[in-house]
């Protein structure tokens, strides 16, 4: 199984990869190609190109959630595509909007899109499976904690304005070797419930892997969104779990970053535009 990170916050100094406030990634496994989000713009176009990776040959898109750092190049996609379903949540359709800059702001996928490309959008509303081996979860497990800065995040409701329930976003789980290797966008219903999520449904196969963005940081300060004993608390729950490989950046910022690497050690490595991941 090859990842490759096609969009994400940072890169490497002396890359000529474009690097933007988002998350997308390229995954290959045994003969199917997929995408996982593919950030804000049409910037996944030019990493693809530059590092050999057709778009047109894609075989499915994956929405985590629906904000745009995750799904507004979509439309390039559809320009670059033409046999891929993008498979999504119900609610994905709905308005999101955050308030994180002091005024209201709309954060979702454009819905000109859902009606000009009607035909390319396959909308589920609890659990799908694609190619035998991945799996596209609804998040059912509430029992931990989620991030606090979802407390500027809303959704529109009959010109309402409410907090975002985040029932839009999705866990994916793929199966190799016995093992599951689990992709969050932004984990924004926390990232315990979604591993408590994937474990009811698999109990039999251990989380391996996990790979995505765990919504540590405040967005708008670029600081922990979180208490560092939150963070930390975090940390030790995933220590527990023995997962081996946990591949992070986007939202979880660089300080919850160093506060968990100083518990997980080399377990926990740090996602960057163009970081390649075979396993």
């Amino acid at each position: 199984m090859k990842i490759v990170t096609l969009v994400e916050n940072t890169k490497p100094e002396d890359s000529s990869l474009e690097e933007r406030f988002g998350l997308g990634f390229y995954i290959e496994i045994e003969n199917k190609k997929i995408l996982f989000d593919n950030g804000p713009d049409n910037a996944f176009e030019s990493n693809a190109h530059k590092l050999n990776i057709d778009i047109a040959d894609i075989d499915a898109f994956i929405l985590s959630h629906a904000h745009y750092d995750h799904g507004a190049g979509l439309r390039d996609f559809f320009r670059l595509n033409s046999k891929a379903k993008v498979y999504l949540l119900e609610e994905a359709a709905g308005s999101y909007y955050s308030i994180a800059k002091g005024s209201l702001r709309y954060i979702g996928i454009s819905h000109t899109l859902f009606s000009d490309y009607t035909d390319r959008f396959h909308f589920f509303n609890d659990s799908l499976t694609l190619f035998n081996n991945i799996h596209l979860l609804a998040v059912k497990s509430h029992s931990a904690i989620r991030p606090s800065m979802n407390n500027l995040l809303l959704k529109e409701v009959n010109g309402e304005y409410l907090p975002d329930d985040f029932k839009h976003e999705l866990v994916m789980s793929v199966e190799l070797d016995r093992k599951q290797v689990v992709f969050t966008g932004c984990a924004h219903n926390g990232l315990m419930n979604m591993i408590q999520t994937v474990n009811t449904v698999f109990p039999e196969l251990p989380i391996n892997t996990i790979v995505g963005g765990f919504h540590l940081m405040n967005t708008f300060t670029g600081g922990l969104g979180e208490t560092p004993e939150v963070v930390v608390s975090l940390a030790y729950e995933l220590k527990k779990l023995n997962i081996h490989n946990i591949y992070t950046g986007h939202c979880t910022g660089n300080d919850a970053f160093n506060l968990m690497h100083n518990i997980l050690g080399r377990s926990l490595q740090k996602l960057h535009t163009g970081l390649e991941i075979i396993l």
